[in-house]
């Protein structure tokens, strides 16, 4: 899934940096798992992983592709099931294609054809569920599938924060569900649908706290409140949307991490409610915090008052191209990565 922050491109500075900090291979905290890109790669490492986020949508990502251990011999069958039913519009059609009319305000972010697949396969997989009909590593490994297969058809530059007033090529392709298979690992792994501090505090002990945060303004529940929708589910008089792209009404998954004022108090309580041996912190040149203010934060927890630090250059993402009133100051972004000894 295109993912605002998303650090798969830099799995290999992040296990190298381990490496060669002397970190070995235990149990980790990845504190702001987003689509759990970290998590996998520990897992598959040998970590025993402890994935939390504010978001429903990540929490589906950290069941499926790292608590869950095997895949259902029949998850291809039911996939194709999902991916064949005939199509009927519900909640997606109507607010978020044009097949809504004017309850959906002109949102062109499916066509029609999409809308109604995406609708069919998730009510679907929700019949399943409440029917006992599968287990709950194969539930949110089509839930999975149903949002990274929405992602792909929607017609929007990466991000939900607006959709295109034409149909891109993608958007044309008809929707599948096409679920991934777990990361086999040698070590158990658990999701917690918890504010980072709350997690750190429900897990207790661990060998690494790994904290890549939303260092800037941007909620992602609002960039991808379309994917939290489907994770989160519907009824019949619900969820409440607002606005002109359909924003989920209401706090829930909003982080206070988002506000730049707050971000160094919110660090400083991290640091005191982990009980992490090591924490290994990612930090972009595009955050609401100064490198020293972040350097200050962490060598005041260390406990020998040191801060390793690691850097290694990226293409940002970019959700869209240069145009009026929007122009990208620059392609590449530089990736920080602290290294501390808690205790």
């Amino acid at each position: 899934m295109r993912y605002l922050g998303d650090k798969a491109r830099l799995l290999p500075f992040v296990l190298r940096t381990l490496g060669r900090g002397g970190i070995n291979v235990g149990s980790a905290h990845d504190a702001f798992a987003g689509t759990a890109s970290v998590s996998r790669a520990l897992k598959a490492e040998g970590w025993r992983v402890h994935s939390s986020d504010l978001l429903m949508s990540s929490y589906v990502f950290q069941r499926a592709y790292v608590v869950a251990d095997r895949a259902d011999p029949s998850l291809s069958e039911m996939a194709r099931h999902l991916s064949n039913l005939q199509p009927r519009e519900s909640f997606i059609s109507r607010h978020f294609s044009p097949a809504g009319g004017n309850v959906s305000e002109g949102r062109m972010y499916f066509t029609p054809a999409n809308a109604a697949r995406i609708d069919v396969a998730r009510e679907e997989l929700e019949e399943w569920k409440r029917g006992a009909k599968l287990d709950d590593d194969s539930y949110y490994l089509l839930l999975a599938a149903i949002i990274e297969g929405a992602d792909r058809v929607a017609n929007t530059t990466g991000v939900y924060a607006s959709y295109m007033k034409r149909w891109q090529p993608n958007a044309r392709r008809s929707f599948e569900v096409v679920p991934e298979l777990p990361v086999k690992g040698s070590q158990p792994a658990k999701a917690y649908l918890l504010d980072a501090t709350d997690a750190a505090r429900s897990i207790g002990q661990v060998d690494l706290l790994y904290i890549d945060p939303p260092y800037n303004s941007r909620q992602y529940v609002a960039y991808y409140h379309i994917p939290e929708i489907l994770a989160r589910g519907w009824t019949e008089s619900g969820p409440a949307i607002r606005g002109k792209v359909g924003l989920l009404a209401g706090e829930e998954g909003r982080s206070q991490w988002s506000h730049g004022r707050r971000v160094r108090k919110l660090f400083s309580a991290l640091l005191s409610a982990t009980r992490a041996t090591y924490a290994l912190v990612s930090f972009n040149s595009e955050g609401h915090l100064e490198p020293e203010a972040l350097l200050s934060l962490l060598t005041k927890a260390s406990v020998d008052g040191e801060a390793s630090h690691f850097s290694q250059q990226y293409r940002r993402y970019r959700a869209d191209s240069d145009r009026e009133g929007r122009h990208y100051h620059r392609d590449i972004a530089l990736e920080h990565l602290y290294m501390v000894r808690l205790r």
